[in-house]
């Protein structure tokens, strides 16, 4: 509500710009000759030095001998490191085998659990007549029970732009209502929001100028209004969820339940009859020994895979062999 009163807003008070401050003029240096003083000669350009003949000859001399190094080492490069040269001889095998087969089955534990847990779980079974109805304190919901209104405090209130003022010494302050709150009280949970009551507002004998909306650059004087504040609160209360505790069974981590072991010679390996568990799984391992001989030299490899074992066996072998006797390759590629 406006008063009637209206005023211009007085100018920002802005420092007044300086002026620069002056320079002394450039003194300007006399160009007559002072006595005594010898004028000064203009040195003549240095001579410039007569090209040398034979520097051209010995810049290609150096760029062929830069290019020859690099030929030499990409060829170096292409060949790759120099092999050991080897004698290759054809070798006989013999071989050695042990194959292991383990059963394997999952660990049942029996515990207690949440049924609707248990469910969830496909290595869960919930064992029937063991349940029992109980609150779970790690499951909680919150419900209303309670709504209600409570009064805050008192405040100021300008109509015609919609603000709240709050009284600081000897002037008003634009400020706004307090944020939201919640906080529990042992099981209740409570929520709160203020609201201001504009059908409780009166006017009071406080004014405040603001921005004339018809003109920026006059202020009104408006009237404020004191209203109440209120609380909106909210009153939530907790509650623990019920379920079926039962007893249950968990298939835990798988475990060895027994281990068959079979050894033999040469290239018919075979494995340990086994069935099977229920529930269970046969994991299966393997570990060959062969041993090349040729023209008085011996090699000796262990291998994890049985086809691998096998084709040492059943195929021939050639042994590489350096000049010192080392063997240094292993093939059954015909040298």
């Amino acid at each position: 509500m406006k008063t009637g009163r209206r005023r211009k807003k007085e100018p920002s008070q802005e420092p007044a710009e300086q002026a620069p401050p002056s320079t002394p003029e450039a003194i300007t240096p006399s160009k007559t000759a002072q006595p005594g003083v010898k004028k000064p000669v203009a040195a003549r350009p240095p001579l410039q030095a007569p090209a040398r003949l034979g520097r051209p000859w010995m810049l290609i001399l150096i760029a062929l001998v830069v290019f020859v190094c690099l030929i030499l080492l990409l060829s170096r490069a292409c060949r790759g490191p120099g092999a050991p040269s080897a004698t290759y001889l054809p070798a006989t095998a013999d071989g050695s085998w042990t194959t292991v087969v383990r059963l394997v089955v999952p660990q049942v534990e029996a515990r207690g659990g949440w049924r609707s847990d248990c469910e969830t779980d496909p290595l869960c079974t919930v064992i029937p007549g063991t349940c029992e109805t109980r609150e779970r304190a790690d499951r909680t919901s919150e419900r209303q029970v309670d709504d209600y209104d409570e009064y805050a405090y008192n405040i100021y209130y300008e109509e015609t732009e919609g603000r709240l003022y709050e009284a600081v010494a000897d002037s008003f302050v634009v400020t706004e209502l307090n944020a939201k709150r919640d906080w529990w009280d042992g099981d209740r949970h409570y929520f709160s929001e203020e609201w201001l009551d504009t059908e409780t507002c009166q006017y009071a004998a406080y004014t405040v100028w603001i921005t004339d909306p018809e003109d920026k650059e006059y202020e009104i004087e408006v009237v404020l209004s004191e209203c109440e504040v209120w609380d909106h609160v909210v009153v939530m209360e907790r509650a623990e969820e019920q379920d079926e505790y039962c007893r249950t069974e968990n298939q835990g981590a798988m475990a060895v339940q027994d281990t068959l072991t079979q050894q033999g010679l040469g290239a018919a390996v075979e494995w340990p009859g086994a069935v099977p568990p229920a529930d269970g799984q046969l994991e299966r391992e393997f570990e060959g020994t062969v041993t090349f001989r040729a023209d008085g030299t011996q090699h000796t490899v262990k291998v994890t895979d049985v086809d691998t074992y096998i084709r040492y066996l059943t195929v021939p072998q050639y042994l590489g062999v350096d000049e010192e006797g080392d063997v240094v390759d292993l093939t059954d590629k015909a040298p």
